[in-house]
């Protein structure tokens, strides 16, 4: 294990006990190459989905038949991407959390590992992905037009003009301190 995953694995709550989760429950991959590289995924642009249109890691909510939030995160990322977490390594949970656009909602990030880049096929939901370099982020402040009004939040640029924002910012936020970039 390289000197960064004991950095980050220090940093996450343990495997086990797995979330129950549950209605009003959502979680979300971050899936996290040996180059430091996070899986992102563009949501698809549909009316009243507060995040429509969106950067963000593989995941969704919780539905009647998940057992626990690791099934609810493996179900979610293997219809959204056709990878199956169970073939990665996962190191742990990042703390619960919610977004400010529906605080009723809780989430937690599953952080996994995988040596090399995945091959993802993108369902309807999605409508792009990218690997984005942890270490080239570039980090700043922007007004952003949000369902409740523009705000002034973290950002992280991606190529084209392109940026990450809220949760997901505050995940790559989180993860990027803890492996000290």
């Amino acid at each position: 294990m390289s000197e960064w995953h004991k950095y980050l694995t220090r940093c996450l709550l343990p495997l086990n006990p797995i979330p129950s989760g549950g209605h009003n429950w959502a979680g979300i991959a971050a899936i996290i190459t040996s180059s430091k590289e996070a899986l992102l995924v563009k949501r698809a642009v549909r009316p009243g989905d507060p995040w429509s249109g969106d950067w963000a890691m593989p995941g969704g909510r919780w539905r009647d038949g998940d057992t626990n939030l690791y099934e609810c995160i493996r179900r979610e990322v293997l219809e959204e991407t056709s990878i199956d977490i169970s073939m990665l390594e996962a190191l742990g949970w990042l703390p619960e959390r919610s977004p400010r656009v529906r605080p009723e909602l809780k989430i937690m990030p599953l952080v996994l590992l995988t040596n090399s880049r995945l091959s993802v096929i993108l369902n309807d939901e999605l409508t792009d992905y990218c690997w984005a370099s942890l270490q080239k982020l570039v980090y700043e402040k922007r007004v952003v037009n949000t369902p409740r009004g523009e705000i002034l939040t973290d950002v992280y640029l991606l190529s084209g003009g392109e940026f990450v924002w809220g949760l997901t910012a505050r995940i790559i936020q989180e993860i990027t301190n803890c492996i000290q970039l």
